[in-house]
């Protein structure tokens, strides 16, 4: 999914492999391999490059859905992760950065069950 996600973002984009790589600073066999689906384990580095160059996020590339599925049962726990996120000094304003790296991780996760 993910090399098919590239391949569409760039195209729509109209940039050509060898572009892309240059612009990207990732290989072209490299891509490649990723848009046949030979390679899928790019890390959360290459990606943040290509989705930069196809001026995309990450959601998009790793073709990530975000919800917001928390029970009910949960809060407490999430309440304390707050915290716990409040005392080492992330800010909510900072949120998005994060938000990032948690789809990468839910990717990832997807991946490994794969």
């Amino acid at each position: 999914m993910i090399g098919k996600n590239i391949k569409k973002y760039r195209l729509a984009k109209g940039i050509s492999l060898t572009e892309l790589a240059e612009r990207s600073g990732v290989s072209k066999s490299y891509l490649n391999s990723l848009e046949r689906n030979i390679k899928n384990n790019p890390s959360i580095n290459v990606i943040n490059r290509l989705a930069d160059v196809l001026e995309t996020d990450l959601n998009d590339i790793l073709g990530a859905e975000a919800t917001g599925d928390v029970h009910p049962n949960d809060l407490e726990g999430w309440q304390r992760f707050i915290e716990e996120a409040k005392k080492a000094g992330i800010e909510q304003a900072h949120l998005s950065e994060y938000k990032e790296v948690i789809a990468y991780i839910k990717w990832k996760n997807r991946q490994d069950k794969s």
